[in-house]
């Protein structure tokens, strides 16, 4: 049986759109000759009710995709890493607190060519903030912000 050109034309053009959407997507990752964080968190991750803190995983990865090295630098080592937790409309919850023993000394680093710094941290959401719904981490790493969302369970 043949298909009228119509049909395969209509075919023809969702298949193209789809391939061409699905490779044009932004998942999160640092594009080829770019820098950039990427965060990752648990999609969906208990609350520990019983607990003062529930601790959430975080995956820092600063990716340098160029053919340079990168210059990371920082105000203080407690400036290195800082996060908000806002709800899903983004109203704000938590906020990393400044530590009474943090000295404001710059720190440096830096990321070779096509290299990535990984790291993994703890943010202790303060239980009592919390319920079981949707939330976003956004993170400030080495001064390269990023985003993450997450889902807290009963």
């Amino acid at each position: 049986m043949k298909m009228p050109n119509m049909i395969v034309t209509t075919l023809g053009a969702i298949v193209i759109i789809t391939v061409l959407g699905y490779f044009s997507r932004d998942d999160g990752r640092v594009g080829s000759g770019e820098s950039g964080l990427e965060v990752g968190v648990p999609i969906e991750h208990q609350l520990q009710k019983s607990q003062e803190t529930t601790p959430l995983p975080v995956v820092l990865r600063l990716v340098n995709n160029s053919d340079t090295a990168i210059a990371l630098t920082a105000d203080g080592p407690c400036k290195v890493f800082r996060y908000v937790v806002t709800t899903e409309d983004g109203g704000f919850l938590q906020a990393v607190r400044r530590a009474d023993t943090c000295v404001d000394t710059a720190v440096q680093s830096s990321i070779a060519a096509n290299n990535a710094l990984e790291e993994i941290r703890q943010v202790p959401l303060d239980t009592a903030r919390y319920e079981a719904g949707n939330y976003t981490l956004r993170v400030k790493f080495w001064n390269y912000e990023g985003q993450a969302e997450f889902k807290l369970v009963d």
